[in-house]
Protein backbone atom coordinates (compact mmCIF):
# COMPACT_ATOMS: atom_id res chain seq x y z
CA UNK A 1 0.00 0.00 0.00
CA UNK A 2 2.82 1.96 0.90
CA UNK A 3 3.00 2.63 -3.01
CA UNK A 4 -0.19 4.13 -3.59
CA UNK A 5 -0.48 6.77 -0.54
CA UNK A 6 -0.16 9.61 -2.42
CA UNK A 7 -2.67 7.96 -5.02
CA UNK A 8 -4.53 7.34 -2.04
CA UNK A 9 -4.68 11.39 -0.57
CA UNK A 10 -5.32 12.83 -3.92
CA UNK A 11 -8.87 10.31 -4.24
CA UNK A 12 -9.56 11.26 -1.18
CA UNK A 13 -9.19 14.94 -1.41
CA UNK A 14 -11.11 14.91 -4.83
CA UNK A 15 -13.68 13.91 -2.87
CA UNK A 16 -13.49 10.11 -4.90
CA UNK A 17 -15.73 7.05 -3.44
CA UNK A 18 -13.76 3.83 -3.81
CA UNK A 19 -12.52 0.41 -2.42
CA UNK A 20 -9.40 -0.85 -1.29
CA UNK A 21 -8.69 -4.56 -2.14
CA UNK A 22 -5.90 -6.35 -0.68
CA UNK A 23 -3.72 -9.69 -1.08
CA UNK A 24 -4.41 -11.56 1.81
CA UNK A 25 -3.15 -15.05 0.84
CA UNK A 26 -1.60 -16.78 -2.08
CA UNK A 27 -0.55 -20.23 -3.29
CA UNK A 28 1.88 -21.53 -5.78
CA UNK A 29 3.41 -18.62 -7.82
CA UNK A 30 1.05 -16.10 -7.46
CA UNK A 31 1.77 -12.57 -9.32
CA UNK A 32 2.02 -10.45 -6.44
CA UNK A 33 2.66 -11.18 -2.89
CA UNK A 34 0.66 -10.72 0.14
CA UNK A 35 0.05 -7.33 1.13
CA UNK A 36 -0.37 -5.82 -2.23
CA UNK A 37 -3.22 -3.49 -2.82
CA UNK A 38 -4.98 -1.09 -5.65
CA UNK A 39 -7.88 0.85 -5.53
CA UNK A 40 -11.37 1.42 -7.05
CA UNK A 41 -13.13 4.01 -7.68
CA UNK A 42 -17.06 3.83 -8.42
CA UNK A 43 -16.23 4.46 -12.38
CA UNK A 44 -14.20 1.19 -11.97
CA UNK A 45 -10.91 3.40 -12.13
CA UNK A 46 -8.24 1.69 -10.61
CA UNK A 47 -4.54 2.06 -9.40
CA UNK A 48 -2.17 -0.44 -7.95
CA UNK A 49 -2.97 -4.20 -9.09
CA UNK A 50 -3.52 -7.53 -7.49
CA UNK A 51 -2.46 -10.19 -10.04
CA UNK A 52 -0.17 -7.81 -12.40
CA UNK A 53 -3.45 -7.93 -14.95
CA UNK A 54 -4.85 -11.38 -14.49
CA UNK A 55 -7.91 -10.95 -12.48
CA UNK A 56 -8.05 -7.27 -12.03
CA UNK A 57 -11.23 -7.20 -14.59
CA UNK A 58 -13.23 -9.31 -12.15
CA UNK A 59 -11.48 -7.34 -8.64
CA UNK A 60 -12.99 -4.25 -10.49
CA UNK A 61 -16.38 -5.76 -10.61
CA UNK A 62 -16.31 -6.74 -7.01
CA UNK A 63 -14.71 -3.46 -5.42
CA UNK A 64 -17.48 -1.62 -7.44
CA UNK A 65 -20.12 -3.61 -5.51
CA UNK A 66 -18.76 -3.10 -2.32
CA UNK A 67 -18.39 0.84 -2.63
CA UNK A 68 -22.28 0.86 -4.06
CA UNK A 69 -23.41 -1.47 -1.03
CA UNK A 70 -20.75 -0.87 1.72
CA UNK A 71 -20.21 -5.23 2.46
CA UNK A 72 -16.55 -6.32 2.54
CA UNK A 73 -15.69 -9.11 -0.08
CA UNK A 74 -13.10 -11.81 0.40
CA UNK A 75 -12.43 -13.46 -3.03
CA UNK A 76 -10.48 -16.40 -4.21
CA UNK A 77 -9.13 -16.24 -7.99
CA UNK A 78 -6.87 -19.24 -9.59
CA UNK A 79 -4.55 -18.07 -12.56
CA UNK A 80 -4.36 -20.23 -14.80
CA UNK A 81 -1.15 -21.32 -16.77
CA UNK A 82 -1.72 -19.17 -19.60
CA UNK A 83 -2.68 -16.15 -17.48
CA UNK A 84 0.32 -16.98 -15.72
CA UNK A 85 2.39 -16.41 -18.59
CA UNK A 86 1.32 -13.47 -19.63
CA UNK A 87 2.85 -11.70 -16.10
CA UNK A 88 5.82 -13.68 -16.69
CA UNK A 89 5.26 -16.63 -14.32
CA UNK A 90 5.97 -20.27 -15.23
CA UNK A 91 2.92 -21.33 -13.96
CA UNK A 92 -0.51 -20.90 -12.06
CA UNK A 93 -1.67 -19.50 -8.84
CA UNK A 94 -4.21 -18.80 -6.79
CA UNK A 95 -4.68 -15.08 -4.56
CA UNK A 96 -7.35 -14.53 -1.89
CA UNK A 97 -8.13 -10.95 -1.91
CA UNK A 98 -10.25 -8.60 1.04
CA UNK A 99 -12.24 -5.89 -1.27
CA UNK A 100 -13.48 -3.20 1.29
CA UNK A 101 -14.99 0.68 1.15
CA UNK A 102 -11.63 2.78 2.25
CA UNK A 103 -11.36 3.34 5.48
CA UNK A 104 -12.74 7.27 4.96
CA UNK A 105 -16.32 5.71 5.37
CA UNK A 106 -16.05 5.23 9.17
CA UNK A 107 -15.49 6.89 11.89
CA UNK A 108 -12.77 4.27 12.95
CA UNK A 109 -11.43 4.15 9.40
CA UNK A 110 -10.74 7.61 9.45
CA UNK A 111 -8.65 7.39 12.69
CA UNK A 112 -7.06 4.43 11.76
CA UNK A 113 -5.74 5.91 8.42
CA UNK A 114 -4.90 9.21 10.36
CA UNK A 115 -2.46 6.57 12.72
CA UNK A 116 -1.19 4.75 9.39
CA UNK A 117 0.30 7.91 8.06
CA UNK A 118 1.47 9.01 10.79
CA UNK A 119 3.44 5.86 11.67
CA UNK A 120 4.87 5.43 8.52
CA UNK A 121 5.92 9.19 8.70
CA UNK A 122 7.84 8.53 11.75
CA UNK A 123 9.01 4.76 10.53
CA UNK A 124 7.50 3.32 13.56
CA UNK A 125 6.41 -0.32 12.80
CA UNK A 126 2.46 -0.93 12.44
CA UNK A 127 -0.15 -3.46 11.63
CA UNK A 128 -3.38 -2.98 10.23
CA UNK A 129 -5.77 -5.42 11.14
CA UNK A 130 -8.88 -7.09 8.67
CA UNK A 131 -11.76 -9.41 10.08
CA UNK A 132 -15.27 -9.69 11.00
CA UNK A 133 -15.65 -6.68 8.35
CA UNK A 134 -14.31 -4.18 10.95
CA UNK A 135 -10.69 -2.19 10.40
CA UNK A 136 -8.37 -2.05 13.40
CA UNK A 137 -4.72 -0.76 13.52
CA UNK A 138 -1.69 -1.89 16.37
CA UNK A 139 1.35 -0.28 16.93
CA UNK A 140 3.39 -0.10 20.26
CA UNK A 141 2.55 2.56 20.95
CA UNK A 142 -0.83 2.43 19.60
CA UNK A 143 -4.20 0.12 19.59
CA UNK A 144 -7.20 1.22 17.25
CA UNK A 145 -10.47 -1.15 16.68
CA UNK A 146 -12.98 -3.18 18.97
CA UNK A 147 -10.92 -6.19 17.86
CA UNK A 148 -10.53 -8.67 21.77
CA UNK A 149 -6.74 -8.48 23.40
CA UNK A 150 -5.60 -11.70 21.94
CA UNK A 151 -5.77 -10.20 18.31
CA UNK A 152 -3.99 -6.99 19.45
CA UNK A 153 -1.37 -9.61 20.75
CA UNK A 154 -1.17 -11.97 17.59
CA UNK A 155 -0.74 -8.39 15.50
CA UNK A 156 2.70 -7.60 17.76
CA UNK A 157 3.81 -11.23 17.02
CA UNK A 158 3.45 -10.81 13.02
CA UNK A 159 4.96 -6.99 13.68
CA UNK A 160 8.16 -8.83 15.13
CA UNK A 161 7.91 -11.25 12.17
CA UNK A 162 7.55 -8.87 9.95
CA UNK A 163 5.11 -11.22 8.05
CA UNK A 164 1.81 -10.23 6.95
CA UNK A 165 -0.67 -13.22 7.61
CA UNK A 166 -4.06 -14.68 8.08
CA UNK A 167 -4.91 -15.80 11.42
CA UNK A 168 -7.50 -17.60 13.20
CA UNK A 169 -9.08 -16.85 16.20
CA UNK A 170 -11.65 -18.31 17.72
CA UNK A 171 -14.79 -18.22 14.54
CA UNK A 172 -13.47 -15.48 13.14
CA UNK A 173 -10.72 -15.16 11.02
CA UNK A 174 -8.50 -11.78 10.87
CA UNK A 175 -5.49 -10.79 8.29
CA UNK A 176 -2.26 -8.91 9.51
CA UNK A 177 -1.16 -6.20 7.04
CA UNK A 178 2.19 -5.77 8.54
CA UNK A 179 4.06 -2.01 7.65
CA UNK A 180 7.83 -2.25 9.26
CA UNK A 181 9.75 0.12 10.28
CA UNK A 182 12.76 0.68 7.14
CA UNK A 183 15.52 -1.60 7.26
CA UNK A 184 18.45 0.62 8.51
CA UNK A 185 21.75 0.72 7.10
CA UNK A 186 24.83 1.62 9.10
CA UNK A 187 28.27 1.95 8.00
CA UNK A 188 30.78 2.08 10.25
CA UNK A 189 33.79 3.78 7.73
CA UNK A 190 33.53 6.59 5.26
CA UNK A 191 35.51 5.06 1.99
CA UNK A 192 35.18 4.55 -1.25
CA UNK A 193 33.03 1.67 -1.31
CA UNK A 194 30.56 3.81 0.84
CA UNK A 195 29.12 5.98 -2.18
CA UNK A 196 28.69 2.75 -4.37
CA UNK A 197 27.32 1.00 -1.10
CA UNK A 198 24.58 4.25 -0.53
CA UNK A 199 23.37 4.18 -3.79
CA UNK A 200 22.36 0.40 -4.15
CA UNK A 201 20.89 0.54 -0.04
CA UNK A 202 19.20 3.67 -1.54
CA UNK A 203 17.12 1.89 -3.98
CA UNK A 204 16.21 -0.65 -1.69
CA UNK A 205 14.71 1.94 0.37
CA UNK A 206 16.94 1.49 3.59
CA UNK A 207 17.16 4.25 5.85
CA UNK A 208 21.20 5.05 5.98
CA UNK A 209 23.47 6.57 8.64
CA UNK A 210 27.22 6.75 8.21
CA UNK A 211 29.92 6.93 11.15
CA UNK A 212 33.37 7.77 11.26
CA UNK A 213 35.43 10.10 13.51
CA UNK A 214 37.62 10.69 10.23
CA UNK A 215 35.25 12.39 8.38
CA UNK A 216 36.89 11.04 5.00
CA UNK A 217 34.90 11.09 2.23
CA UNK A 218 32.07 13.00 3.87
CA UNK A 219 31.71 15.90 1.07
CA UNK A 220 30.92 12.93 -1.29
CA UNK A 221 27.99 11.80 0.22
CA UNK A 222 26.28 14.68 1.40
CA UNK A 223 24.19 14.75 -2.01
CA UNK A 224 23.31 10.71 -0.75
CA UNK A 225 22.52 11.15 3.04
CA UNK A 226 20.54 13.98 4.93
CA UNK A 227 23.35 15.46 7.01
CA UNK A 228 22.11 14.52 9.96
CA UNK A 229 22.82 10.93 9.54
CA UNK A 230 26.54 11.90 8.31
CA UNK A 231 28.03 11.52 11.69
CA UNK A 232 31.78 12.57 12.04
CA UNK A 233 31.86 10.79 15.47
CA UNK A 234 33.14 7.17 16.97
CA UNK A 235 30.91 4.62 17.45
CA UNK A 236 30.84 4.56 21.10
CA UNK A 237 29.86 8.20 20.94
CA UNK A 238 26.28 7.50 18.50
CA UNK A 239 25.38 3.76 18.43
CA UNK A 240 24.21 3.18 22.17
CA UNK A 241 21.57 5.87 21.18
CA UNK A 242 20.78 4.12 18.37
CA UNK A 243 18.13 1.57 18.45
CA UNK A 244 19.60 -1.83 17.17
CA UNK A 245 16.85 -3.85 16.29
CA UNK A 246 16.84 -6.49 14.32
CA UNK A 247 15.56 -3.64 11.42
CA UNK A 248 19.43 -3.05 11.72
CA UNK A 249 22.37 -3.53 8.74
CA UNK A 250 25.80 -3.18 9.74
CA UNK A 251 28.98 -2.80 7.99
CA UNK A 252 32.88 -1.84 8.71
CA UNK A 253 34.53 -0.73 5.86
CA UNK A 254 37.50 1.65 7.85
CA UNK A 255 40.00 -1.01 8.23
CA UNK A 256 40.96 0.41 11.43
CA UNK A 257 40.44 -1.56 14.67
CA UNK A 258 40.26 1.23 16.95
CA UNK A 259 37.08 1.91 15.15
CA UNK A 260 36.07 -1.11 13.84
CA UNK A 261 36.53 -2.52 16.87
CA UNK A 262 34.56 -0.46 19.25
CA UNK A 263 31.81 -0.66 16.67
CA UNK A 264 31.65 -4.92 17.00
CA UNK A 265 31.89 -4.63 20.88
CA UNK A 266 28.49 -2.86 20.95
CA UNK A 267 27.11 -4.56 17.61
CA UNK A 268 27.52 -8.00 19.11
CA UNK A 269 25.79 -7.57 22.15
CA UNK A 270 22.65 -6.54 20.43
CA UNK A 271 20.33 -8.61 18.12
CA UNK A 272 21.34 -6.14 14.27
CA UNK A 273 20.10 -8.42 11.75
CA UNK A 274 23.88 -8.04 10.12
CA UNK A 275 27.20 -7.53 11.05
CA UNK A 276 29.31 -7.50 8.12
CA UNK A 277 33.37 -6.47 8.25
CA UNK A 278 35.77 -5.71 4.99
CA UNK A 279 38.82 -7.34 5.37
CA UNK A 280 40.72 -10.18 3.89
CA UNK A 281 40.44 -14.02 5.53
CA UNK A 282 43.86 -13.06 7.39
CA UNK A 283 41.96 -9.74 8.89
CA UNK A 284 39.23 -11.51 9.92
CA UNK A 285 41.57 -14.03 11.86
CA UNK A 286 42.97 -11.34 13.87
CA UNK A 287 39.63 -9.43 14.13
CA UNK A 288 38.96 -12.59 15.91
CA UNK A 289 41.68 -13.10 17.85
CA UNK A 290 40.86 -9.69 19.24
CA UNK A 291 37.28 -10.35 20.00
CA UNK A 292 38.00 -13.65 21.82
CA UNK A 293 40.80 -11.98 23.79
CA UNK A 294 37.68 -9.35 24.86
CA UNK A 295 35.78 -11.91 26.37
CA UNK A 296 33.49 -12.73 23.53
CA UNK A 297 32.16 -16.03 22.67
CA UNK A 298 32.82 -17.88 19.38
CA UNK A 299 29.18 -18.00 18.77
CA UNK A 300 28.69 -14.43 19.27
CA UNK A 301 31.40 -14.02 16.75
CA UNK A 302 30.49 -16.01 14.54
CA UNK A 303 27.58 -13.54 13.56
CA UNK A 304 30.29 -11.31 11.53
CA UNK A 305 30.56 -11.97 8.00
CA UNK A 306 34.11 -11.49 7.25
CA UNK A 307 35.18 -11.19 4.50
CA UNK A 308 32.09 -9.25 3.74
CA UNK A 309 29.64 -9.69 0.30
CA UNK A 310 28.45 -12.91 -1.13
CA UNK A 311 31.47 -14.73 -3.25
CA UNK A 312 31.27 -13.51 -6.94
CA UNK A 313 34.71 -12.90 -7.41
CA UNK A 314 34.33 -8.99 -6.95
CA UNK A 315 37.43 -6.34 -7.40
CA UNK A 316 36.53 -3.22 -8.34
CA UNK A 317 34.56 -1.07 -5.10
CA UNK A 318 31.08 -1.03 -7.23
CA UNK A 319 31.53 -4.82 -7.54
CA UNK A 320 32.13 -5.05 -4.27
CA UNK A 321 29.52 -2.66 -2.50
CA UNK A 322 27.28 -5.34 -4.64
CA UNK A 323 28.61 -8.13 -3.38
CA UNK A 324 27.50 -6.70 0.04
CA UNK A 325 24.15 -5.55 -1.15
CA UNK A 326 23.54 -8.91 -2.24
CA UNK A 327 24.50 -10.56 0.98
CA UNK A 328 22.30 -7.96 3.13
CA UNK A 329 19.29 -8.77 1.07
CA UNK A 330 20.04 -12.36 1.27
CA UNK A 331 19.93 -11.94 4.83
CA UNK A 332 16.67 -9.76 5.10
CA UNK A 333 14.90 -12.54 3.11
CA UNK A 334 15.86 -15.20 5.10
CA UNK A 335 14.64 -14.09 7.99
CA UNK A 336 10.51 -13.44 6.71
CA UNK A 337 8.47 -15.63 5.89
CA UNK A 338 6.86 -15.21 2.56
Amino acid sequence: MIDLIEEIENWEQSGRKFALVTVIETWRSAPRTVGACMIVDEQGKMAGSVSGGCVEGQVVKAAVEVIANGVVKTLKFGVSNDDAWSVGLSCGGAICVYVQPFFSTSETGIVVWQALKSSLQSDEGCVLIYGDGAVGFYSESKKLGGFPSDVFSEASKSMHQKTSAMQSKGESTYFFHVFPPKNHLVIIGAAHITRDLITLARLQDFAISVIDPRGLFYDSLVDLVHEERLLRSWPLDVLPDMKLDDSVFAVLLTHDPKIDDQALHILLKSPVAYIGALGSKKTQQKRVSRLLEAGFQQEQIDRIKGPVGLDIGASSPAEIALSIMAEIIKVKNEGISF
